[in-house]
């Protein structure tokens, strides 16, 4: 029986799990993405196909056509690891994968990875929540389905829940996010942390506030991959 394994690599060379390295070594197919470390590719013996998305680059695979490269492989019998940046659970797209590999009768397994913002708040010796000053933590995106963030969220909620607040794909729509969130009662001078390219060797984090994390973003030349996180944990940023 085929079977798709989705496996988390996390960011870098050190945070994919065991379970992610035995899968990538038993695939008879490897599809992965654009930012994979090298060292967890070199793992890679089989077939690999480079199926990585770019960001606002029309003319990289989309995800339609991924589902339709992950049913061929299925359907010629292979056992195929499809193998994603981060975690598994956020914001990767993998229940699209799922219900692909289910339409041709594959059996699933999922292996969960290291997402950027634990990784992001570990290298600056934090936590996304603390107790004293944010009781949960809310994830979001800055480049949704619609594309228009203004009406995407309840901007109000995620202001009045006290949450810290993560943010993939955010920098090129952090004007957008910014204003939101200050025109809905957010302090201007709530901390921010930001990690880019994080665990390469082009690894860089900020730490900013919310009044001034345009200018952080435009005088630092901060693009993507990055991670924002916002809200009270930031403060205790050792950066």
């Amino acid at each position: 029986m085929s079977e798709l394994i989705i496996v988390g690599a996390g960011l870098g060379a050190q945070s994919i799990t065991l379970a992610g390295i035995e899968a990538i070594r038993r695939a008879e197919v490897v599809l992965y993405d654009r930012l994979i470390h090298p060292a967890i590719c070199a793992q890679i013996s089989c077939e690999a196909l480079d199926v990585g998305k770019r960001p606002y680059d029309a003319h990289c695979r989309t995800q339609v056509q991924i589902n339709a490269l992950i049913i061929e492989q299925l359907q010629r019998g292979k056992r195929v690891v499809r193998l994603k940046g981060g975690d598994t659970s956020v914001f990767a797209r993998t229940v699209e994968e799922v219900e692909a590999a289910r339409s041709v009768g594959a059996r699933v397994t999922l292996i969960p990875g290291v997402t950027s913002a634990s990784s992001l708040v570990a290298r600056v010796q934090g936590a996304l929540t603390d107790r004293r000053s944010a009781a949960g933590v809310v994830f979001i995106t800055g480049h949704t389905k619609v594309d228009n963030l203004e009406t995407s969220y309840r901007w109000d909620a995620l202001v009045n829940l006290g949450f810290t607040i993560v943010i993939y794909m955010g920098v090129r729509n952090m004007p957008v996010i910014r204003n939101q969130l200050l025109k809905h009662g957010m302090a201007a001078t709530t901390p921010v942390l930001i990690g880019q390219s994080l665990e390469t060797e082009q690894e860089r984090i900020f730490s900013t506030t919310l009044d001034e994390v345009l200018s952080c973003i435009a005088d630092r030349q901060i693009s993507h991959p990055a991670t924002i996180i916002i809200g009270e944990v930031a403060k205790l940023a050792e950066v």
